[in-house]
């Protein structure tokens, strides 16, 4: 059986993203070995921060994909060239901008973890700043559907990011520094990398015109999906920090096992979202694109799922040594939560690709109900995860029915 281009990149990318994600599994596990637990949960915390502080960066990638997919699939380059210049200036404005700001209010923001390294939060905007620049690389490579470049991109970034870390922990005294660098310096790496197949879209400065307004009507509906979820998958471990103290050390390692679950698809978002985007652009029905999405994401998450269900003791024990109870039970409630959403993840980001926004007016109160409900009902770790599992089920349900009763 022949395999269309949309199975093809799904592949590539699957694959690609599979060995980045165990590159990236290593480096959490590198870590845990090496670090004590407090500043385990410190580095985790932070970077959990930066998903939530990288929203903006999340949805610059979005909104480059869309736009330089709709003008790939029209043909038009050089209106192409002039949006991508366009999005990349004030990209680069807003993140430093916000660089200055973290590290204005990097006090206050170390009180609030329980940190006492300043530099950590120095290190924290650095990575902020280059995300954000990565976005509009990332959204172009998307956009004109350049998967292999993607994936080998990905693929580099696994691995230096273990390799920065193992050498920069054998020869910094302070781990948690460490970690933070040996995660920051692939994210530059990959910027210059990147621009190789898109050195087209940086020769001369496009002199074609943009209206600014129409092309940043878009980043909004994008902004407050990347953000909603960016909340419900890392909020929770920043307010565990914030609230617990030893309790905060066993959820940083549960959270492992949910993160590996929400990881495992993400190559079907990326190639989804750009071939949906590319479909709606010609005003071609996409429905069964969003069908195999799902069905391919509940494939591999349920296995996941599965997996660590049956086996809790065997994963931990290759994971971290060997855990108590607890840490077990934290994982069995991270792992349902995160199936529930990254099967709304498929769903918001087809909904996104075919510019359908109504889904954006339930998905914000459940997400600020959540986050509400953790802060005031936090008497236990388990008890802030029984919430996260409420609201992913929820979030699921509603964005199912909206999808479906939705004309593709």
């Amino acid at each position: 059986m022949r395999l269309d281009n949309f199975a093809k990149n799904n592949i590539i990318m699957f694959a690609a993203s599979s060995i980045a994600s165990f590159f990236n599994l290593l480096y959490q596990l590198v870590m845990l070995k090496v670090m004590p637990r407090e500043q385990f949960a410190s580095l985790n915390s932070l970077i959990s921060l930066l998903v939530i502080m990288s929203v903006p960066a999340a949805a610059f990638t979005t909104m480059v994909t869309k736009h330089v997919s709709s003008y790939h699939a029209r043909n038009n380059i050089e209106h192409l060239k002039a949006i991508w210049q366009r999005i990349a200036r004030h990209t680069f404005y807003f993140s430093l901008g916000v660089f200055i700001l973290i590290i204005l209010f990097r006090q206050h923001i170390a009180l609030f973890l329980h940190l006492d390294s300043l530099w950590s939060i120095v290190i924290l905007g650095l990575m902020f700043f280059f995300s954000c620049v990565s976005s509009v690389v990332t959204g172009g490579l998307q956009g004109l559907e350049r998967f292999k470049w993607l994936a080998l991109i990905g693929l580099s970034a696994g691995f230096l990011k273990l390799f920065f870390s193992v050498v920069l922990v054998k020869s910094i005294s302070d781990m948690l520094l460490a970690g933070l660098i040996g995660f920051l310096l692939p994210t530059v790496l990959g910027i210059v990398f990147s621009l190789w197949p898109l050195r087209f879209l940086i020769q001369g400065l496009s002199r074609e015109k943009v209206e600014v307004k129409g092309l940043y009507l878009y980043v909004f509906p994008v902004l407050t999906v990347s953000l909603c979820f960016a909340l419900v998958t890392n909020v929770d471990l920043v307010l565990v920090k914030h609230f617990f103290l030893r309790e905060a050390q066993d959820y940083s390692v549960a959270q492992m096992v949910g993160k590996i679950i929400l990881s495992i698809p993400g190559a079907i978002y990326v190639v989804m979202f750009s071939r949906a985007s590319n479909l709606h652009a010609v005003k071609t029905n996409s429905r069964e694109i969003l069908k195999r999405s799902l069905i391919y994401t509940f494939i591999l998450s349920f296995s996941a799922v599965a997996l660590y269900n049956l086996f809790p003791g065997s994963i931990f024990k290759i994971l971290a040594g060997g855990v108590n109870k607890e840490v077990v039970l934290l994982g069995r409630l991270f792992s349902l939560s995160m199936l529930f959403y990254a099967l709304s993840n498929v769903l918001c980001t087809y909904q996104l690709s075919i510019e359908r926004y109504g889904f954006i007016k339930m998905l914000v109160p459940v997400v600020i109900l959540q986050i509400i409900a953790i802060c005031l009902f936090h008497q236990t770790t388990s008890g802030v995860l029984g919430i996260m599992l409420a609201g992913s089920l929820l979030i699921f349900v509603l964005n199912l029915k909206s999808a479906l009763y939705q004309k593709a």
